[in-house]
């Protein structure tokens, strides 16, 4: 026999996957999906913690010879005024290449650019902005010491310093929230080992 046509078996099945397939598709339609969550911003911040310290460890992205600046430091600061990194609330990974104590100049007296290279986007101003864009609503607050709490520094060694330049002697929270939302992110001293809680 030479039958066409569907069985009721594959005729179930066809509308079985399409209200699958509906009731996915009307999920995102519906705002089903938030955006990025606070422990995957959390993430991203520690990988920028890492990111800082390991161009402290290389020396990257300075030119000028080691006896000009024999102390050469990386800084990831957290929500400190930075005219190439508008916002109030923002982040920063910056150096002081021409060791003249002015921290993320583009470009400096040299002509140099004193921040990290976004590895992400390319840009030459390491700059992650939380008042608009992907980021936007997220809160971010640290207290590292010093006079400039928000400011975390790396040596050449890998060593977390305050924004004076003390090592850190206990280990420091990053705070990251958005709606009900909290995560820390915590920076080990002597190590600068950088953990998601």
């Amino acid at each position: 026999m030479d039958e066409k046509g569907f069985t009721i078996t594959e005729l179930l099945m066809t509308l079985i996957m399409a209200a699958v397939l509906s009731a996915g598709a009307a999920f995102y339609l519906m705002g089903g999906d938030k955006g990025m969550t606070a422990h995957a911003f959390a993430r991203k911040i520690a990988n920028d913690v890492r990111y800082a310290q390991s161009l402290a460890m290389h020396r990257s992205g300075l030119e000028t010879p080691q006896k000009t600046n024999p102390s050469f430091l990386y800084r990831i600061r957290f929500n400190s005024p930075d005219p190439n990194c508008p916002g109030a609330s923002q982040y920063a990974i910056v150096n002081d290449a021409d060791n003249n104590g002015t921290w993320g100049e583009a470009p400096n007296g040299s002509g140099q650019i004193e921040s990290a290279r976004d590895p992400a986007t390319g840009e030459e101003y390491f700059c992650v902005s939380m008042d608009t864009g992907e980021y936007a609503g997220f809160t971010v607050s640290a207290d590292f010491g010093g006079p400039l709490p928000g400011v975390l520094s790396f040596d050449t060694f890998g060593t977390p310093l305050d924004s004076d330049g003390v090592q850190l002697f206990s280990v420091k929270t990053i705070s990251i929230t958005k709606g009900g939302e909290l995560v820390l992110v915590t920076v080990t001293p002597k190590t600068g080992f950088t953990v998601v809680q």
